[in-house]
């Protein structure tokens, strides 16, 4: 899938689970709250959630008799800004912990040109790329390279298998054109660092 469309098509309404169709009835404003942190993925799942899918996901949780876990969930979460933003979700996440911390600056500068920051909290996708847009502005190559390094490292403790595997051959693809493509010396903003 290109990068352009989940920018263009929007986040997913909606995830299926054991055949069973969960609607997403939240705003996506939601990942800006809660992405930047260490434990997010049930805080974005149930804010996404329509009120009545999340009372049957929490039903099914703590249900002694339905094999669901946690850990299942939270790979539907990650998926889920995965699909939303067209980025790995820790990229996002780094890309939201920016963004969170640098709201200020960065909703003055587009305020001066006419553009709404919280406008685009909607579509996570165009957000993650307005926030990339703006690290890397005036950045050179290696200050692109250095950057693209900084967001795409895996998240501590993942085990490389899992990370790798999480990867698309598109996606290694890709990261390995703009590897090659981004060559020389830096500038640029430097993201938040995500614990």
């Amino acid at each position: 899938m290109g990068e352009w469309r989940p920018a263009v098509l929007g986040p997913p309404a909606s995830f299926v689970l054991d055949q069973e169709i969960y609607e997403l009835a939240g705003s996506w404003q939601v990942l800006l709250e809660y992405l930047p942190a260490e434990r997010w993925h049930m805080h974005v799942l149930y804010g996404l959630l329509h009120p009545l899918d999340g009372e049957r996901l929490s039903d099914r949780l703590d249900g002694e008799e339905d094999p669901l876990t946690r850990e299942e969930v939270r790979a539907v979460a990650e998926r889920l800004v995965q699909q939303a933003t067209g980025r790995k979700w820790w990229v996002a996440q780094r890309l939201y912990a920016t963004l969170a911390a640098s709201w200020g600056e960065l909703d003055g500068q587009l305020s001066l040109r006419g553009v709404e920051l919280a406008a685009l909290l909607p579509n996570p996708a165009r957000t993650c790329n307005l926030v990339y847009g703006w690290l890397v502005d005036g950045a050179d190559d290696k200050g692109k390279r250095r950057l693209d390094m900084q967001l795409t490292r895996p998240p501590a403790g993942m085990p490389k298998r899992q990370a790798t595997a999480a990867w698309s051959p598109q996606e290694q693809g890709r990261a390995f054109m703009d590897a090659y493509r981004s060559q020389g010396d830096a500038g640029g903003r430097s993201p938040v660092p995500v614990t």
